[in-house]
């Protein structure tokens, strides 16, 4: 078989700037910027090994054309998760394998829906974190792929552009990245259930809330929350319970959290790992 890495390399260190690879950020910085950063050769080669071994599985499955992925951009190990983001792959006409999920660009307060390709979407992930991938159930991946095919306009209408990192799961006040996954499965899996159709955030956590979606507690100290509400312009706390804020016991959509709903549900119909390939020098970084 033929060696497609070389002209893959070439074409991602054209194309990956600091902006695709937020999800390897960590929120340190008192401003938003963005900076552009090229992943050395041996990170490239990991990242197109790990999304050419992640597009290799899927297309081996019958039928398959909807997942969920989530990968480690964070190391959340202290709170006992291994992985911060989760997005659909979305197999389009042509065969390729897209990612489609939401980014908040270079640490500011806003977000936008993203649709790129899976070595971008994974970046240098592939150096320490394996891939988790959900495979959903034919009824429910049908479903997805309609809300998710353009010109649809159902999974835009559940995005909200204030951004959270840690966004209260409750409220629409602000959105974090796996909350709008979360949001558009659970408008999938009501579409699925009894014809009910979900059109907004509102509609959408009412369900949820009726279906027993519980959050992940995450505990942030003092020093952080304050470091937050006065530096960080994406991570807001003003959307949770009085209670939450003095305890600092956030509810937060994790990516554990999604699949364990969906789960829930019976809306998985399997998950397989996807292997990082380690890069000397390259860790998760801490939030």
């Amino acid at each position: 078989m033929e060696d497609r890495r070389p002209a893959m390399i070439t074409r991602l260190r054209q194309a990956l700037l600091c902006g695709l690879l937020l999800g390897t950020a960590a929120l340190a910085h008192a401003e938003p910027q963005c900076v552009e950063r090229y992943p050395t050769p041996a990170a490239l080669a990991s990242m197109f090994d790990v999304a050419l071994a992640t597009t290799d599985a899927l297309d081996a499955l019958d039928g398959v054309d909807v997942v969920l992925v989530a990968r480690g951009g964070q190391d959340l190990s202290k709170y006992g998760l291994r992985h911060s983001h989760v997005a659909f792959l979305l197999r389009g006409d042509d065969g390729q394998w897209r990612a489609v999920h939401l980014l908040n660009p270079c640490k500011t307060a806003d977000s936008h829906l993203f649709r790129e390709g899976v070595a971008t979407f994974i970046g240098e992930t592939s150096a320490h974190t394996d891939l988790r991938i959900g495979v959903p159930t034919p009824a429910l991946r049908a479903t997805l792929k309609t809300m998710l095919t353009q010109p649809a306009i159902q999974a835009r209408a559940l995005h909200e552009t204030r951004y959270s990192v840690v966004a209260y799961p409750f409220s629409t006040e602000y959105q974090n990245s796996n909350q709008w996954i979360l949001e558009v499965l659970a408008a999938a899996l009501a579409q699925n259930e009894d014809g009910t159709l979900i059109v907004n955030r509102t509609q959408a956590q009412a369900w949820l809330k009726q279906h027993k979606y519980r959050p992940s507690t995450l505990h942030i100290g003092v020093a952080k929350r304050l470091g937050a509400r006065f530096f960080v312009p994406n991570a807001a706390v003003t959307d949770h319970p009085a209670g939450e804020r003095i305890s600092g016991n956030y509810s937060v959509v994790t990516v554990e959290s999604v699949f364990d709903f969906v789960q829930q549900q019976k809306g998985l119909q399997m998950e397989l790992p996807i292997a990082h390939v380690a890069v000397d020098g390259i860790t998760a970084p801490k939030p």
